[in-house]
């Protein structure tokens, strides 16, 4: 299971940042959010959610020599390993005080999808 992610239809309410520091955190506190919503304002008015997408290699962990771990897939909170931040492909990873956030699709139920009012996010394969 994947989000897929239309920024056409995004608008940058940021519901989806604060359901996730909510559900995952019990705050809102975006900081904490494994999706973060990159505001373009100036521009083309386009945002972009930027989430992990849960890749099958999962290339944050190359520097590590592994190829993939299961059991970090499924975890929220990572340990802030030196390397893991700039081996994500699609800068998908935040930091967190010592900690770095990762999407763990809310153990299949993604809170982020059910709570976006215009349909940007939905679940895809």
């Amino acid at each position: 299971m994947k989000i897929k992610v239309d920024k056409s239809k995004c608008t940058g309410c940021l519901l989806c940042e604060i359901t996730c520091s909510l559900s995952h955190c019990g705050e809102i506190q975006r900081e904490t959010s494994a999706i973060q919503i990159q505001l373009n304002d100036l521009d083309h008015g386009l945002h972009q959610p930027v989430l992990c997408r849960q890749c099958k290699k999962m290339s944050c962990l190359k520097s590590e020599g592994k190829e993939r771990d299961d059991e970090l897939q499924t975890a929220f909170f990572w340990d802030h390993h030196p390397n893991r931040q700039e081996d994500c492909a699609f800068n998908a990873l935040f930091a967190f005080k010592d900690s770095l956030v990762h999407c763990d699709l809310c153990q299949g139920d993604p809170e982020c999808v059910k709570s976006c009012p215009t349909g940007a996010l939905r679940i895809g394969s």
